[in-house]
Parts: C-alpha cells; structure tokens; sequence
C-alpha cells in the first residue's frame, strides 16, 4: 500500500514521540549522575577542610593539661567548622589510656540535585595526636622563634610552600623560618638562624646549611582560636568606608561604622572595604593609651596610591568577604605607584587580639579569592603578626620590622620577591604583645613533641 502524505506526517510524529520519551527517560539519571559529581566533590573538599581542623585541633589540645585538652579543641573546631551552610554535630574528643589524644567530628552537608533522593550527606574525620620522642626542633618548654610560618593547609608534604625567589633582599635577624610542607630558597643565602620543615628544604636558606632541618614534626596553628572571639554585626551590608589618617588621629564614623563595646580596648566594624588615605599623620594617635581592633566585614583593606599612614596599637581584623568584595589587603599597583603602612599590633593584656597587626578569619578556607599579592608599590613596616593562614601571600614589595623588634608572618603559601628584614627577641616580642608556640612536656623530657597519628 502506497502511503500518503498524511501517513508520512503520522510517521514523523511518532518518531519525534519516540525521541521525546527516549530523552525524558534518559533525563532523570542524567541529571542524578550531574548531580552526584557536585555532591560528591563538595563532600571531597569539606572532608579535607574537616580533616585539617580535626588535625589541627588533636594536635594543639594533645599538649595541654589533662583537664584542658577538651576546652581547647573544642574551641579550635568551633572556630574553624563553624559554617551557616552546614550542621555539625557535638565533636568527640578523649584522652587515651597510652597518653594519646583523640577526635572526631561529623558534618551533614545538604545535596543539591541528589536532594530528591539523598537530602544530606554525612561525613565523619578523626585523627589521634600522640606526645611521644622524635625529631627535635626545640625542647620542651621552649618558644618557637620564626619570623614566617606557612602552613601548607590541604597542599601535599613535597609542596614548597615557602619560597624565596632569586636574590631578594632578606635579612631575618634572630629568627627561624618553618613549614609544614616543604621550602624553598632560590638565589642566594636567605641568612636565616634555623630552617625546619616537616617535607624538603631546597637551597642556600640558612648558614651554615646544617641549620637546615626537614623532617620536623607538624607544629600546630595556635593562632586560630583566636577566631572565636569575631562577631559580626553589618549582615549584608558593604557599603565601605574611607579613613583618613590627620594629626591627632580619630576614628571613622557613619553608617557603615559599628561600634561594639569591649572593656580596656576600642572595637569598630567596618562594612565594605575599609580605605586608607592620608600623606601622613596617624589613624588612631601617635600614642594612644588603649588598643583599637577594626573588624572588617564583607571587603577588605585597601591603600589608596600615595597613602603614608600610621595605626599605633591597632589590629586590623580581615572577618569575612566574597568574590566581589575579597578579604585581603590591597596596594596600588604599576606605574611607580605606592603606599606605606606603618603599624604595630594591639598589646593590652586584657585583649584577646594581643599581638596581631592583621589577622584573616580561618574560617574562610581555600578559596582563592583569599589570597594576597602584594605589588612592589607595596611598603610595610610593623610590629606583631600577620595572619593569612588559608591564603597565598605573595610580596614584591618591602616589607620592615618595627621599633618593638618582633615581626612575624604566618601564611598558607609565601612566596617573596621583594625585600623582607624582620626580626625577633624574647623582648621585642613581648613588648609587642606577640604569644609564641611553646613546644609541649615537660623539661624532664626534654625530646618531648607532639606527633600526630592516623
């Protein structure tokens, strides 16, 4: 039978039917396979992010008294997992019958296509830190002494995540430099005291070079905790603000300027990007009698070209941003184009911001609009601690101690290409407010370290 063109046309749309169902049925797994490899690797990356908070956390509270080591970890894990897009449940810490310390915690993800059928995913991680003999990079009892500490957070051992690149100008006077990776030291000698790192040290980085030692122990961040004491106030709000350094010195105002009342110590929040400006003169006085602490929310901390400015006992807290509005401090940059800070940290006993000049909030982790690049416009001379330690900072700038003598970096990744001379002594360091790690035990058990087990 001869067909018709209606038979034909009836034809088509059968076949066009047939595609129709075929695709919608094929549809569905498509999309639960999609939806399963984002779910998946969110749960990848929260896993690492958990694994190193519990590490961290095992690893600081296993050298502490027996009846602190919970308060202390716990503090840690909340500072560091506390996440709004989560739900963390309480964490598990014990002391072990052989002396060993161990946590674990758990953290239910919420899926995005895989909702329909798995609305959460949940993931456990736990590690065990034991006190026990080993390398030695100081003895019980003794301060860590180094001017730049990196990291490393969820980078492999054999990473350098400490680099100097050709022959910068560096001078380290009276300090150490230390990883928990793998170092690098490219051109010439970096004259630092000690070199420890817990992978490699390539390179001229000390003098003689058996002051180098790799395969040191994991030193711990004690810096972290001090996370918990930000609380934010500004929402959503990023309005920014300019700060203009004068004579006398005063602080911002307006609607983008919190106040929040602390005891012994001012504490502003700054929502959006905090602006410096100013060709001299000083932002909080040039001997004020208390501390400030500048919480900025939602931005960061910008130097506008041709800035000179000078915040005397001041702590500038980097507390949360996006993308758009990034968490780091920024310079100008090309054209011969500068700006110069000069700072020194918060030191009132009563403060718990005491020895930090910048701190970035570890809460936000490995995310690269984190990290800082630091052009050669770029001019700081401080006293005190700049803390980056999820984040890449990269300087091609100068960077200089302050009159208290006491300058310390601690960052995920650092690379140099500019010129750094700072330094460290038990009292520059303590007029400067700093806290060094003290390495745990007792002075009878001079070999003692923390080691962290899986």
């Amino acid at each position: 039978m001869m067909r018709t063109p209606e038979m034909k046309n009836w034809k088509s749309f059968d076949e066009r039917g047939n595609v129709a169902m075929v695709f919608s049925l094929a549809f569905l797994p498509m999309l639960l396979f999609a939806g399963a490899s984002v779910d998946y690797g969110r749960a990848l990356s929260t896993g690492a992010i958990m694994q190193t908070a519990v590490d961290q956390a095992v690893l600081t509270a296993a050298g502490q008294s027996a009846d602190a080591r919970i308060t202390v970890a716990n503090t840690i894990i909340n500072a560091t997992l506390t996440r709004s897009n989560w739900t963390m449940g309480s964490p598990a810490f014990t002391t072990n019958p052989d002396g060993s310390f161990t946590g674990s915690v758990t953290i239910s993800i919420p899926t995005t296509l895989m909702s329909m059928i798995v609305p959460t995913i949940s993931i456990t991680r736990a590690a065990t830190a034991i006190p026990g003999a080993g390398a030695i990079s100081g003895s019980a009892g003794a301060t860590d002494d180094s001017c730049i500490f990196t990291t490393g957070e969820m980078l492999a051992l054999t990473t350098d995540v400490m680099v100097f690149n050709g022959s910068p100008s560096v001078n380290l006077t009276g300090c150490s430099i230390r990883s928990n990776k793998s170092i690098k030291c490219n051109g010439g000698n970096i004259g630092a005291n000690q070199a420890y790192a817990v992978g490699s040290i390539e390179g001229s980085c000390t003098n003689p070079a058996s002051n180098s030692h790799p395969g040191q122990p994991v030193m711990p961040d004690n810096y972290a905790a001090t996370a918990s004491n930000i609380s934010l106030q500004c929402g959503t709000s990023a309005g920014g603000v300019t700060w203009t350094s004068s004579a006398a010195g005063a602080l911002p105002t307006g609607a983008n300027v919190k106040t929040a009342p602390q005891s012994g110590y001012n504490e502003i929040h700054i929502c959006g990007n905090l602006t410096l400006s100013g060709a001299s003169g000083s932002l909080t006085g040039a001997s004020p009698a208390s501390d400030t602490v500048v919480v900025i929310e939602n931005g960061g901390l910008v130097l506008v070209t041709g800035a000179n400015v000078t915040a005397a006992r001041t702590t500038f807290v980097l507390a949360s941003g996006n993308s758009a509005n990034r968490p780091v401090v920024t310079w100008p940059n090309g054209n011969g184009n500068s700006a110069t800070l000069t700072m020194t940290a918060s030191i009132g006993a009563g403060n718990p911001w005491k020895g930090m000049a910048i701190y970035q909030n570890p809460a936000q982790t490995f995310d690269s609009y984190e990290d800082n690049t630091w052009k050669p416009g770029a001019n700081i001379n401080y006293d005190g601690v700049l803390y980056f330690p999820n984040a890449q900072l990269t300087v091609s700038g100068n960077m200089s101690v302050g009159p208290a003598g006491c300058a310390k970096i601690v960052a995920g990744e650092f690379t140099l290409n500019g010129n750094v001379g700072l330094s460290q002594s038990a009292a520059g360091c303590a007029a400067a407010g700093v806290t060094q790690y003290t390495w745990p035990g007792t002075p009878a058990i001079a070999a003692t370290v923390t080691r962290l087990l899986r």
